[in-house]
């Protein structure tokens, strides 16, 4: 039997609690990987799209000097957001009705977040329409064939995957990319996600405080693309 679809103000309050027990977030390597695989020219507009702590907004500044908006739909997630990224501007929305005309983004991320969404498609058809025709757009989506979970969850158990988080799908890498291209976004690269090797110090204090994260780290080499965790599709208007 299929769980009711919670309302926007029951997802917001579930995020204002998880965001206030603190540490809901990805290492700095993860934000930094995402950007290098969007290669944003400085100087341009970034849209981040449920962007949680702020994170990569603070990395899109301090590495490419860009000019950083952030929306998410947890008022404590952006109140953290203006403390880690103080450069960025920000706003409480909702993914699927989008604050701005068309066209008006030169790069658009979206991590981890879509698939939580409770009207997928018209959070792409939204993405795609704030997007510049000659922007790029990066979002990353959760697959419902992990390798590890397979062998691990799976298996043992006879459940699939999950994220503990108030509404999740999964799908796999062709679904998401057919789903992705229907909203008006073009995927022209594809990268694997199967978390990054700790860079500094701050990464290595995430994987000391999820262990198990550092155990999927080890078996990424070994993990085909369309086993991974996540995929990460870079994108153009279509």
């Amino acid at each position: 039997m299929q769980d009711p679809v919670p309302s926007l103000r029951e997802i917001s309050a579930s995020y204002d609690q998880r965001f206030a027990q603190g540490d809901f977030r990805e290492s700095d390597g993860f934000y930094r990987w995402v950007l290098k695989r969007l290669a944003p020219t400085p100087q341009n507009a970034l849209l981040d799209i449920s962007c949680g702590e702020g994170h990569l907004l603070r990395w899109a500044s301090r590495l490419y000097h860009l000019e950083t908006w952030g929306l998410d739909l947890s008022t404590v997630a952006l109140e953290i957001s203006g403390q880690n990224a103080p450069e960025a501007r920000l706003a409480r929305c909702d993914g699927t009705a989008l604050p701005f005309p068309d066209k008006t983004f030169d790069y658009i991320t979206n991590l981890g977040s879509l698939e939580h969404y409770v009207d997928i498609p018209q959070g792409i058809r939204e993405m795609a329409r704030v997007l510049k025709p000659e922007g790029r757009a990066a979002i990353l989506l959760p697959n419902s064939y992990y390798l590890a979970d397979i062998v691990w969850l799976v298996c043992r158990t006879g459940y699939g995957p999950s994220h503990q988080q108030t509404l999740e799908r999964f799908a796999t890498f062709g679904e998401w990319k057919d789903m992705l291209e229907e909203g008006g976004i073009e995927v022209v690269r594809t990268h694997a996600h199967n978390f990054r090797f700790p860079l500094n110090r701050s990464d290595w204090r995430w994987y000391q405080r999820r262990p198990r994260r550092f155990l999927n780290l080890l078996i990424a080499p070994f993990t085909p693309l369309h086993l991974s965790y996540c995929f990460l599709f870079i994108g153009k208007k279509r």
